[in-house]
């Protein structure tokens, strides 16, 4: 399977950042996790960036920006609204998974926690 170059997680629990960063370095997910505590973070991580990362993970619920925020801010912006993104949420309402279906660069919705077989189908899909 291929290995992401470089993934932002953005993500505001620590415990679940921890947790999803271990995950990803046991299963050699990607070389670098780059990891933000809301959507403001990370979008200014990108427009410093030199190169941007190969995938998101984005939670839909963060102070500052959240997710939603955080997809609006990029929508209009070529380079990063390309970038294949994955929401990453505890939320199970159908109407944020048909939200998340009007944004071309969302990829896919997991719902928390997620495990090794959501790593691999993303690394199989993103060859």
């Amino acid at each position: 399977m291929k290995q992401m170059t470089k993934v932002f997680l953005i993500e505001d629990d620590v415990v679940t950042t921890f947790l999803i960063k271990t995950l990803m370095e046991k299963f050699s997910f990607a070389s670098q996790v780059f990891t933000y505590q809301n959507g403001a973070e990370a979008l200014e991580a990108l427009q410093e960036s030199q190169d941007f990362p190969d995938l998101l993970f984005l939670d839909l619920n963060m102070p500052v920006m959240d997710g939603w925020q955080f997809l609006e801010e990029i929508r209009d912006i070529p380079e990063f609204s390309s970038i294949p993104t994955y929401i990453l949420t505890s939320s199970i309402d159908p109407s944020d998974k048909s939200k998340s279906n009007s944004f071309p660069n969302v990829k896919g919705y997991l719902v928390k926690p997620i495990g090794p077989k959501d790593l691999a189908a993303i690394q199989q899909e993103e060859k």
